[in-house]
């Protein structure tokens, strides 16, 4: 059995090493971690070198580096570039518990088919201590057709097998409306293999100034209500999620049963219907969100707005 680890780095000198040492440290230990650097400017790249030197399980794909790609990008990229049985992605700037890959890899059932699992996890400040922060309660929430409006599975805490690699790949053809890497593979689990989610916080997810993509601020739910640029937030939240189902609807169309079929065109029609029959399509598909405030934000949004997000 062959299990890689796919890390994207980029400015991550901080924290590089204290995630890689978390990831020596596991209680299992036959893995390959694979680094692709997206154009540090900082001392990230000597850090991997070193590292690449004490052990001869990490490997800097060095040439493949410089070119700015951006996380999904990168990712997609590390994903071609490296064949294994069972792929992990990673973040620079968290921190692994010890059992993080031997719980994960004993959820899976086998790889004839695709299949995805992902754990829960606790959101830390830069020195790895405890933060109260609601994020960590919103992962493990979404199942079904909930996903086409909603990822509650962050790239740090997914595995996925080689057929749902293998299938992905063969449908990367409209990136410029995926979302992230992890939603995307997500959906393709939901709708053509299986998904589980392991309620183990087995990933230290680290919270500072320098985040790429962070759980949010912490705090009193009716503050983020009312905080600057929140019609434009929601708006674009609702964009990207319809734009991406589109796309999703374009590549996989051919593969697609009567009933999902029917779901994605009526979803895509909302963008031509009127406010009555798109709230009539949430109520009869019953789509949630992470969370009760999440969902009736959504709701509002896609139902009142959806022609003006997407203009």
């Amino acid at each position: 059995m062959k299990v890689a680890i796919l890390l994207s780095t980029y400015n991550g000198e901080k924290y590089l090493n204290d995630q890689i040492n978390s990831i020596k440290q596991q209680v299992f230990q036959n893995w390959e971690l694979f680094i692709r650097d997206d154009g540090s400017k900082d001392d990230t790249i000597r850090i991997i070198k070193e590292n690449e030197k004490k052990d001869q399980r990490i490997h800097f794909l060095e040439n493949d580096s410089k070119n700015n790609l951006g996380p999904m990008g990168s990712f997609f990229y590390l994903l071609k570039k490296v064949t294994a049985d069972y792929y992990f992605f990673c973040d620079q700037d968290d921190f692994w518990k010890k059992d993080k890959i031997s719980l994960m890899l004993a959820e899976f059932s086998n790889n004839n088919f695709p299949e995805m699992v992902y754990c829960n996890l606790k959101c830390v400040d830069k020195n790895l201590h405890s933060l109260d922060n609601a994020f960590e309660k919103m992962i493990g929430k979404l199942h079904g057709k909930n996903r086409f409006i909603g990822n509650d599975a962050p790239g740090c805490v997914m595995a996925i097998n080689h057929s749902l690699k293998k299938l992905t790949l063969n449908h990367v053809k409209y990136t410029d409306n995926i979302v992230m890497h992890d939603w995307w593979m997500a959906l393709i689990a939901e709708q053509f293999g299986n998904v589980k989610f392991l309620d183990k916080k087995l990933v230290l997810y680290r919270q500072h100034g320098d985040n790429t993509i962070g759980a949010g601020k912490s705090g009193n739910i009716l503050k983020k209500l009312f905080q600057k640029d929140l019609f434009k937030k929601q708006c674009n939240l609702v964009k990207e999620g319809f734009l991406q189902t589109k796309t999703f609807y374009k590549d996989f169309r051919d593969q697609l049963n009567n009933e999902d079929l029917k779901f994605l065109n009526q979803f895509i029609s909302c963008e031509k219907n009127g406010w009555m029959k798109r709230y009539v399509f949430l109520k009869r598909y019953h789509l949630k969100q992470t969370s009760k405030i999440r969902t009736i934000v959504y709701r509002t949004f896609f139902v009142f707005y959806l022609r003006k997000c997407l203009e």
